[in-house]
């Protein structure tokens, strides 16, 4: 199964003279902010219609729309083949790459017909909010993925010191990004 990933992958992508996305992807973190240094994050993927369908239709073997026990497993198992794009997640901690610790597949759902992936995100240190500022982006730099915030916004911000906190957009440099979000919390 994985196998037809790669394969589905390959095909939609060798055509790399052709610069336009080929699969768009709805992004947005969720960040949970109850003490000032976090160390996990979230972030939640709802894949385009067509290649939900398609992927859907491999892998929920029992036909009835939904993938659940063994087929959400190996929905899983193949996701886990972005590990090496890096899920595509871009971080910057006060102008400075950092790379997520550790990044796992939590949840796979189908959604009014649409793949929802939810991701859980290990800082590689913990990240004082109030001290320093955590710029948060999706891009894709080679499988021609368009990482497209969602309409309420790239973060989301929930917890208790949540209100303290400030989410800034800013025009991205790079063009598999779409925008930064720059996030900082008063003391």
């Amino acid at each position: 199964m994985r196998v037809w990933l790669c394969l589905c992958v390959s095909v939609l992508f060798t055509a790399s003279a052709l610069a336009h996305p080929h699969v768009w992807v709805d992004s947005q973190y969720r960040v949970q902010v109850d003490q000032s240094s976090i160390e996990t994050l979230e972030a939640t993927w709802s894949l385009d219609l067509f290649t939900s369908t398609s992927l859907i239709a491999e892998y929920d073997v029992d036909g009835d729309g939904d993938l659940a026990g063994q087929e959400k497993l190996d929905m899983i198992e193949v996701l886990k083949s972005f590990q090496q794009y890096g899920f595509f997640i871009k971080m910057k901690q006060d102008g400075a790459d950092i790379v997520p610790s550790d990044v796992q597949v939590l949840d796979v759902r189908v959604r009014d017909q649409m793949l929802w992936i939810r991701l859980g995100i290990a800082l590689p240190a913990p990240v004082n909010l109030e001290a320093s500022t955590l710029s948060f982006a999706f891009g894709d730099d080679e499988l021609y993925f368009a990482m497209e915030p969602l309409e309420e916004g790239l973060v989301r911000l929930s917890g208790s010191l949540s209100e303290t906190c400030t989410p800034v957009e800013r025009e991205a440099e790079e063009t598999s990004v779409a925008m930064w979000v720059d996030l900082t919390c008063k003391p």
